[in-house]
């Protein structure tokens, strides 16, 4: 089961240790701000997966039984137009 209520000793765990311990599943992404909102209007079967204990934002593709996750502070800078792909710039 994914999911960090089902993970015993939470109270004691960092925002990135819960993070950690969800990484480790196998049926988990972790994915940049671009493919999650891609995802989340996708014509797939989608519900949402929030993991708040965490930080982050998820989505649970029922057809494939995965688990989409982006941390929030990323998704909230992607939206705010903070988050701008890193593209080299070369001088032609």
């Amino acid at each position: 089961m994914v999911g960090l209520r089902a993970i015993n000793g939470l109270n004691e765990k960092t925002l990135w240790e819960r993070r950690e311990l969800l990484r480790s599943q196998p049926n988990v992404c972790f994915v940049e701000p671009e493919q999650f909102c891609a995802l989340a209007v996708s014509c797939r079967k989608i519900s949402r997966a929030d993991e708040s204990a965490a930080g982050l934002k998820g989505l649970h593709s029922e057809l494939d039984d995965r688990f989409y996750y982006v941390e929030e502070e990323r998704l909230d800078r992607y939206r705010d137009g903070l988050s701008v792909p890193n593209i080299s710039l070369e001088l032609v």
